[in-house]
């Protein structure tokens, strides 16, 4: 019986997936520095109504392994309306060098983070700076671990964001994982797998702001935030920067100490609006990230398709096992190393969600739709 061009068209896209997943877990880790260093830090994290979860993150800061005379704690208060301002003031004062910058106003027609990151970064004179946001927990051996990823020849390293708490981070005893956030971690650890393993095949596609840092030196020579012109998604702008404009390398690490967690969305809107931002920002990504996402929405599109139209080809079989399969494999190792085995039983369902909003974003991104991101349109 000749098989179905939709189930041989199904296992080609499969294969191909599954070849480049091969190709990007052939990647080598990216090396520490084995000398420790005394390297200054700045630590950046701009904030704006996050009254809720701010106090989490600078306790977190407070408890870091890193010698606290080597490190600065820069909190941006980028013109808060609830009691954010005033909390942050709390940790002014005492031992530790913890300052609070207000954010009046807007300056080289920058907005939002970007904003308030760039008026900080003219005062600062520090060998490293770090950000991460004030809804996220950074364990105490993060600052120490992103030092030791800084040679003399890296510009920027990134880190891994998850929405699942591990051990070493003490987040609220109030919080607890629901199905939708427990999907939302999956999914963050498999796009944050694959832009690690894109960079360190020498193709960086993203880097994640709440979890990055840089030499300052680096930043400079780009010309800045000012230089860069305002997005959304100042991260990923500032990364290509550095790649396209010096020779500093890019390293994204997927180690446990210096990832950090972050509280993942309630709500499918807020979902909508963190991935329409990833994606408007995102417009000027390299040729290698269209492949990757654009293999992706291909490969997975046909699934139903095939599963309604081939009758349970062989063809179509084996393509959606390569699919599924690579995908479970790109984050096995990961979900062992982190201690997020109990997400395991999420994955089927991920697969689908994944699936279904690539679809809808696809669709969505031939649409003007603004990003409405902490209370602002852009």
């Amino acid at each position: 019986m000749e098989a179905h061009p939709i189930a041989l068209l199904m296992f080609l896209l499969g294969f191909v997936y599954f070849m480049t997943g091969m190709y990007l877990s052939s990647q080598p880790l990216p090396k520490k520095f084995a000398k420790k260093r005394d390297l200054r830090v700045a630590v950046l994290v701009a904030f704006r109504n996050e009254q809720n979860t701010l106090k989490e993150c600078l306790d977190s800061l407070l408890q870091q392994n890193y010698a606290c005379e080597n490190y600065d704690v820069y909190m941006l208060d980028d013109r808060s309306t609830d009691a954010s301002a005033e909390i942050a003031l709390q940790y002014t004062g005492g031992s530790h060098p913890f300052q609070l910058i207000s954010i009046v106003e807007e300056h080289h027609g920058l907005k939002g983070k970007m904003n308030a990151m760039s008026q900080a970064l003219e005062k600062l004179d520090h060998d490293i700076i770090l950000v991460t946001d004030a809804d996220c927990i950074v364990p105490e051996t993060w600052i120490q671990t992103y030092v030791d990823y800084f040679d003399k020849k890296t510009g920027m390293v990134g880190g891994l964001t998850l929405l699942s708490p591990i051990p070493g981070i003490n987040i609220s005893q109030s919080y607890k994982e629901n199905l939708f956030g427990g999907i939302q971690a999956l999914d963050w650890l498999f796009l944050q797998k694959v832009a690690a393993l894109s960079s360190r095949a020498g193709r960086p596609i993203s880097i994640l702001g709440n979890n990055f840092g840089f030499r300052l030196e680096a930043y400079h020579q780009v010309g800045g935030f000012p230089a860069i012109g305002f997005t959304v998604t100042e991260d990923y702008a500032l990364m290509r920067h550095i790649e396209q404009k010096t020779a500093w390398a890019i390293k994204h690490t997927l180690d446990i100490n210096n990832a950090i967690f972050s509280y993942p969305v309630q709500s499918l809107s807020s979902f909508f609006w963190q991935r329409w931002r990833w994606l408007r920002g995102g417009r000027s990504m390299r040729m290698w990230g269209y492949f990757t996402a654009l293999l992706s929405l291909m490969a997975k599109s046909l699934i139903i398709p095939a599963f309604l139209f081939t009758d349970y080809s062989l063809w179509a079989a084996g393509g959606i096992g390569l699919i599924i399969g690579i995908d479970y494999f790109l984050i096995k190792s990961e979900l062992r190393i982190f201690h997020l085995s109990h997400l395991r039983p999420h994955f089927l369902l991920w697969q689908i969600f994944h699936i279904s909003y690539s679809i809808v974003f696809a669709l969505m991104s031939l649409l003007p739709f603004p990003v409405r991101w902490k209370g602002e349109k852009y």
